[in-house]
């Protein structure tokens, strides 16, 4: 038995049955067992970019050189915005977006990779066509902590620090996450 139940439990030794139940149902999930408190192992790291991702702070590479896990970096292109230039206006147009994109994609996942590869991090590189959110949240199944943007997916303004995007993630996403 932990700290925490063994202290709840003095303090509420003289409380009969049930009412003692009822105290760690209801004050629980303020008090973190000890295996909770334990920082869970990270194996690998998933951290998506994109366009609106313009600056990596340097207290994340810090923080990431304390993990020896390596780091995905994937750049996701929109596939609906890809499917509306092309209906709007031509093949020709989509070919010329994706192109851009995909130059674009791979200048900022040089630049991370080597940051990541100054800190002395192993990183891997993917970028293609999709549906960003979703999937980003099938990545993150295979992974053990994500790295998200508060602008991942659309500008930030003065009236939402994190965009939709970032924070319909941040709450589907059942592993850990640090926003930069």
């Amino acid at each position: 038995m932990g700290y925490y139940s063994q202290l709840i439990k003095r303090k509420f030794k003289d409380v009969v049955g049930k009412r003692y139940e009822d105290v760690m149902r209801e004050y629980g999930e303020f008090l973190l067992s000890e295996e909770q408190m334990m920082a869970p192992e990270v194996k690998s790291i998933l951290m998506p970019l994109d366009i609106f991702v313009r600056e990596i702070p340097d207290a994340l590479y810090e923080v990431l050189s304390a993990f020896t896990a390596p780091v995905s970096l994937v750049y996701i292109t929109d596939i609906q915005t890809v499917s509306v230039i092309e209906t709007v206006l031509d093949k020709k147009a989509r070919e010329e977006y994706l192109r851009k994109k995909e130059s674009h994609g791979n200048e900022l996942l040089d630049r991370v990779a080597h940051e990541l590869n100054a800190k002395g991090l192993v990183s891997h590189r993917r970028i293609y066509t999709g549906q960003k959110g979703e999937d980003v949240e099938k990545l993150c199944e295979t992974h053990d902590l994500l790295l998200l943007s508060k602008s991942y997916g659309a500008e930030r303004t003065e009236g939402y620090p994190v965009s939709p995007l970032a924070l319909r993630i941040s709450q589907h996403v059942k592993i850990p996450l640090i926003f930069y």
